[in-house]
């Protein structure tokens, strides 16, 4: 058993990550220790070719595409790096908090933005002006 501390947006990303890719994240998890005890090494280096045949064994054309496969697996990964930072930066909104938010705009009822807004329009009005244009917005000289 292994016990991996990562933030809460970190694993969701990695399950679908896993879920995209068709695995699940034990799985992929294990295959990663896997390969690190098999090769000695702690750096990542995702495997192409099958477990029975060695690198020794491929041929040109084989390696060419590895190499380009993994030209091409180093920019998906910087794409999915980028991705996965937008997601942590872009705030998740529930159904309940989007309900909230509309209540506190415009509800009406003392602190909310229309409340506030109607505070406005009465002293702006008793001081005779008006927050409605007539004609469009006034052009500053």
């Amino acid at each position: 058993m292994l016990t991996l501390w990562v933030d809460e947006s970190e694993r969701d990303a990695l399950q679908t990550l896993c879920k995209t890719n068709g695995t699940s994240v034990s799985a992929f998890l294990r295959s990663v220790v896997v390969k690190a005890v098999e090769e000695q090494t702690t750096a990542f280096i995702p495997a192409v070719h099958s477990e029975e045949s060695t690198p020794s064994e491929m041929t040109e054309r084989e390696k060419a595409l590895t190499y380009g496969w993994q030209k091409d697996s180093e920019r998906i990964r910087h794409l999915e790096k980028r991705l996965a930072s937008l997601e942590k930066a872009m705030p998740k909104f529930n159904e309940d908090d989007l309900v909230e938010m509309r209540q506190e705009i415009l509800s009406g009822e003392s602190g909310s933005l229309r409340y506030r807004m109607g505070i406005v329009e009465a002293q702006l009005q008793s001081l005779g002006g008006s927050i409605a244009w007539k004609s469009g917005p006034a052009e500053s000289d």
